[in-house]
């Protein structure tokens, strides 16, 4: 079934929708929340809040990837309950790469605009080459080592370490040029 008759299922409020989205997207959602979160239990239970999550905001939400939509409420839901999981303690790959990025974006108490920030890191996205940007995303976003995107492009760690490295710092120059203080 395409994404767009799933969405039009839950934007009638049938519960098929839920069961096409499992169907089509369990395996996404899972290997989304396993990268943020080891224990099953915890990504069972991430799993099921997504679509309960997904139940409750279509409608009013009408997404235009139904996929992009589903990860990005998968990993939300995986980074609460990591955060809860370990309040005290830090040791993850997916915090790891948050500590790398974080001298490179805006402190939080100085955005006032989160959109235009969201809009300034898209746009850079755009004008890198695909194998950068995807490496951006692996890491970034889904909280992938730099040892599994090497994997994935059949390239060097180092590679991978020093393409990340350089994109912070355009990113970084953008923002400063936009007058963000970082």
């Amino acid at each position: 079934m395409d994404d767009k008759t799933i969405i039009d299922l839950l934007w009638s409020r049938s519960e098929m929708g839920i069961e096409h989205i499992k169907i089509k997207y369990d395996k996404l959602c899972s290997s989304i929340i396993r990268r943020i979160l080891p224990d099953n239990r915890d990504v069972e239970e991430c799993v099921s809040d997504t679509y309960i999550r997904i139940w409750n905001t279509i409608p009013p939400e009408r997404p235009r990837s139904l996929q992009g939509y589903l990860a990005k409420i998968a990993r939300n839901i995986a980074l609460d309950k990591y955060e809860y999981n370990h309040a005290q303690m830090r040791s993850n790959s997916l915090t790891l790469s948050f500590e790398e990025l974080e001298p490179f974006l805006p402190h939080p108490d100085t955005i006032y605009n989160n959109k235009f920030l969201h809009e300034l890191i898209n746009d850079f996205l755009r004008k890198q080459p695909k194998e950068n940007r995807i490496m951006f995303v692996r890491r970034y976003f889904y909280g992938e080592s730099n040892k599994a995107i090497a994997i994935y492009f059949r390239c060097s760690e180092e590679k991978v370490r020093i393409t990340l490295f350089r994109m912070r710092n355009q990113l970084r120059e953008i923002l400063q040029k936009e007058g963000m203080q970082l």
